[in-house]
């Protein structure tokens, strides 16, 4: 009794199914209704090789054959027909268990069927027809199990299943050296379908008048879920949603998930920003703004395709049927069979894409989970579905090549920066689609994609179309308007950021190759600069040995061959070209990092490309320390923008005794460069390399100042060392 209110809060949350039952007969057939494994639809599957198993003993009066249910077959199919299409096995099937009301009569006399009798329709079927596949000789022996069950008699199934699968397995293996032998076509059932046929039949099947807009959505949607045609037209308006940069799609219940365990794992759909004839996400709105005046009720009981479900997929049937037939010839171009293109043909295609449409593919459990193909054995144990792996192949599935930057496209989505802005996008949803049954993001999403591709559509779809019969689309300043708030690009761009959109299911190397293309634009903008900078070396260089020859001598030295080569690879190194040179060979790391940028020349920005940065007026070389002086001949200050003084000429300063000042400051510095044995010196190095250098010079000028005030070598000042170093060779 303590654990009665318990149960009255648990029956809120009751199964609705269990709602209804209040009798004990109600639960007694519901009972007998579950232990019926097999579902109508399986048995309606089935029925065609049951009644060809019955027909075919029926015709030869076989013993196995019950007289009394012979005699019950005998009635219906001489007995007046109904009209329309109706054959043999469709009169027999209210015989059989399942269909007819009363307890049926036993088809068979059990204990005279062997083997043989079962497999006799069968051979008699691939005589006639050699095409006969594996998988209908599979279907046939499981009817004939299934009619085994319905009586009653497992147990003389099970005495007999083991030889019938020895000769059916051994039959498969004959069939299979027959096809070796004779050269007979190897592949079976319906051919997967290629990337460009299906791009193309989508083209086709949008401009179809009456059936264009559900024939189009249908297609796309039947290969961007790689799933079966019966999944897509059960598909419920309640069971779409949105989140990111995707759709949601959820399946309650499939062929390999009878129980609805992985309802919980939907498929992502995206969008196609370059291809708006094999975007789901723009057929999918196309075919909501065709049909929101046709949908009615609750958005959770509203499916997406009206009508009778099995309908829908017939009608699909048709209309890929008829597109096949106008593209035979591009069929023979590749080699494929018109009887071999169906429904099934989609995701076999799509499963294909996926796979082997290029070496960067998703992995093989992601594709297997998304098109419900079970992995036995390691299935939610190693093998576990994940978000990911299913936007990855969501990505790839849409038709975005996957080698290719692209695959990283934002969609096609409305960024409205005021609050009117995001209203009137709403108002036009609500226009174009009911949002009490569409989900709002959904319409949002989906009138984007419509809106971004509507002049390719304009132009391709006829002007009778259903879509053009919509208020919003038909008026040209709301939809220039919803054009202006559009934005498709990538997730680093600064509107992206702005509104926080990002993309999901992107593998790492398309991140890096659209950053490769950001470089490469930023490297061909560069590209004038580096010629301008070429252009104007030989004037540099004829100025400097001019005034070099004017002088009788360079940069204070005589002009001898290494102080003339010496003065060209300056010139070089200030224009940027060295750095230029050095980037080629050495490559990344030749650039200078943070921690040692202070210690590099800094002459041009951007690998040397632009102009060195120019003196302050006043500039004059300092009294300082040798050590000091040697560190802004190598490095510079904030006063020349880190700019080394080596680089510093002359001819750059317009003082006369500032002029004279550098030259002597040249000349020290020099003089401590030349003492470096071979191969020391480095044009571009860290502030360490570069004071390991002087210590390795220092010893050289090392003088007495000769005055009375003792001083330590190191706090002589560069022009007493200078004038010192002139008296020291003089006195030798």
């Amino acid at each position: 009794m303590a654990h009665a209110p318990r149960m009255e809060e648990e029956s809120e949350c009751v199964d609705p199914v269990l709602e209804c039952l209040g009798e004990e007969d109600e639960v007694f057939n519901l009972v007998e209704e579950l232990q019926g494994s097999t579902m109508m639809r399986t048995r309606d599957r089935y029925k065609s090789s049951t009644s060809m198993f019955l027909l075919h003993l029926y015709h030869r009066n076989h013993p196995a054959l019950n007289p009394a249910f012979a005699q019950e077959m005998k009635k219906v199919l001489e007995g007046p027909r109904p009209r329309g299409r109706c054959t043999d096995g469709t009169l027999i099937r209210d015989l059989l268990p399942g269909y007819s009301q009363s307890r049926p009569l036993e088809p068979l006399l059990w204990e005279r069927v062997t083997p043989e009798v079962i497999l006799a329709p069968i051979a008699n079927l691939r005589r006639e027809n050699s095409k006969t596949s594996d998988s209908k000789i599979n279907a046939y022996r499981a009817a004939i199990h299934l009619l085994f069950k319905d009586f009653e008699k497992t147990s003389v199934w099970q005495t007999i299943a083991p030889t019938v699968s020895t000769i059916i397995n051994g039959w498969k293996k004959r069939i299979a050296r027959k096809r070796k032998e004779d050269g007979v076509e190897v592949e079976r059932g319906m051919t997967a379908l290629p990337f460009k046929l299906y791009a193309l039949i989508c083209k086709q099947l949008a401009q179809h008048k009456l059936t264009g807009p559900f024939a189009w959505c249908y297609a796309t949607l039947l290969w961007n879920l790689m799933c079966r045609s019966d999944n897509i037209s059960y598909i419920n308006l309640g069971h779409i949603k949105c989140k990111d940069d995707h759709l949601l799609m959820y399946f309650a219940h499939s062929k390999t998930d009878q129980e609805g365990k992985l309802a919980k794992y939907p498929r992502a759909v995206y969008a196609n920003p370059l291809e708006p004839w094999i975007c789901p996400v723009t057929a999918l709105g196309v075919f909501l703004i065709c049909i929101s005046a046709c949908v009615g009720g609750p958005s959770t009981g509203v499916p997406l395709f009206q009508g009778n479900q099995e309908d829908c997929a017939r009608r699909f049937r048709a209309c890929l049927s008829s597109e096949v037939k106008r593209l035979s010839a591009r069929l023979e171009e590749l080699g494929l069979i018109e009887e071999n293109i169906g429904t099934h043909s989609f995701r076999k295609g799509a499963a294909t894409y996926a796979s082997a449409g290029g070496t960067a593919c998703p992995s093989s459990s992601s594709i297997s989970l998304r098109a419900g193909w079970s992995q036995p054995g390691v299935e939610d144990t190693y093998r576990r579905f994940d978000a990911a792996g299913d936007e990855h192949v969501g990505r790839v599935v849409t038709g975005l090549r996957m080698h290719h930057e692209e695959l990283a496209l934002l969609p096609p989505t409305f960024v409205p920066s005021a609050s009117e802005e995001q209203e009137f996008i709403m108002e036009c949803a609500r226009e174009c689609m009911d949002v009490t049954k569409v989900n709002p993001g959904v319409a949002w999403t989906c009138l984007a994609s419509v809106i971004y591709h509507l002049d390719t559509l304009k132009s391709t779809l006829p002007s009778c179309h259903k879509l053009w019969s919509d208020r919003v689309l038909s008026d040209a300043s709301r939809c220039a308007r919803l054009q202006a708030l559009l934005f498709c690009g990538y997730e680093d761009e600064a509107i992206a950021q702005q509104h926080n959109l990002c993309t999901t299911g992107v593998p790492p190397h398309c991140s890096l190759l659209h950053s490769l293309q950001q470089v490469k634009g930023e490297v061909a903008k560069l590209i004038p600069s580096v010629e301008e900078q070429i252009g104007r070396l030989p004037l540099i260089l004829q100025t400097a040995l001019d005034e070099a020859v004017e002088a009788g001598r360079i940069e204070g030295a005589p002009i001898t061959t290494a102080n003339l080569e010496r003065t060209i690879m300056r010139v070089l190194d200030g224009t940027g070209i060295q750095d230029i040179r050095r980037l080629l060979i050495e490559g990344q790391n030749a650039l200078p990092t943070e921690e040692t940028r202070q210690a590099q020349l800094q002459t041009l920005s951007d690998f040397g490309l632009c102009p060195m940065a120019p003196l302050p007026s006043n500039f004059m070389v300092p009294n300082m320390t040798m050590r000091k002086a040697w560190q802004h001949w190598t490095s510079g200050d904030e006063r020349t923008c880190r700019r080394p003084w080596r680089s510093i000429l002359p001819a750059e300063i317009t003082d006369r005794k500032a002029r004279d000042r550098l030259k002597r400051y040249r000349k020290i510095m020099l003089a401590a460069q030349d003492v470096l044995p071979h191969g020391v010196w480095k044009e571009t190095a860290t502030f360490q390399d570069y004071d390991a250098m002087f210590d390795r010079v220092k010893a050289n000028f090392e003088f007495t100042s000769g005055t009375s005030l003792k001083r330590r070598h190191g706090e002589l000042s560069w022009d007493t060392v200078l004038r010192l170093k002139y008296k020291h060779s003089r006195g030798n």
